[in-house]
């Protein structure tokens, strides 16, 4: 059985989608797929993301769990997925929980990078990142954790300049967006 979603990760998921993503991830590992499992995942995980039209269906209750099956064996198919992950999906659609493809996907970044060792973290900047930036990053949290290290990294326009660091439970926030907070809180208390 897989190991339960540590606290101190910094996801928020559900118990669910946390239990569903520890089922897969012991399916992985007793086939010896979990690099491709993961690396499939993540790939819907991804086309969730960036299609509003398939992630409305798949969280809307009006969509029945019959149709969000439909709809993600179809996208299985049109992705190429291998039967763990096709029949998986099939399964999270059946128990009513393709509305949390997105936390179990994850959920199993998180647990699959747990096992390999992998520390993983995030970086959200006002403008993108190149690889030269991203590569650099990578060395900081490596050379702080001792290990490989996995970056998702993200765009938030929000922050104005700079960029939020996150490894585990822990933010490092050098945006200009949260300095200027910082500076109306301690104005409005002077």
């Amino acid at each position: 059985m897989g190991e339960p979603l540590s606290a101190n990760t910094s996801l928020q998921v559900s118990e669910a989608a946390s239990r569903y993503a520890s089922a897969l991830l012991d399916l992985a590992i007793d086939q010896n797929s979990l690099t491709q499992t993961e690396s499939e995942l993540t790939a819907v995980g991804k086309a969730v993301k960036e299609s509003k039209e398939l992630k409305t269906a798949l969280e809307t209750p009006a969509v029945s769990a019959e149709e969000k099956a439909g709809i993600l064996g179809d996208l299985a198919k049109k992705m190429g997925l291998t039967s763990l992950v096709s029949n998986f999906l099939g399964v999270v659609a059946d128990q009513r929980r393709a509305n949390e493809i997105t936390d179990i996907v994850h959920a199993f970044q998180a647990l699959s990078a747990q096992k390999r060792g992998v520390t993983r973290a995030s970086v959200i900047s006002a403008t993108p990142l190149d690889a030269a930036q991203v590569k650099e990053l990578e060395d900081l949290v490596a050379s702080v954790s001792g290990g490989e290290v996995s970056m998702d990294v993200s765009i938030d326009p929000a922050l104005i300049a700079g960029f939020q660091l996150k490894i585990g439970s822990r933010l490092i926030d050098a945006s200009v967006k949260s300095k200027l907070d910082r500076m109306n809180l301690a104005m409005k208390g002077a």
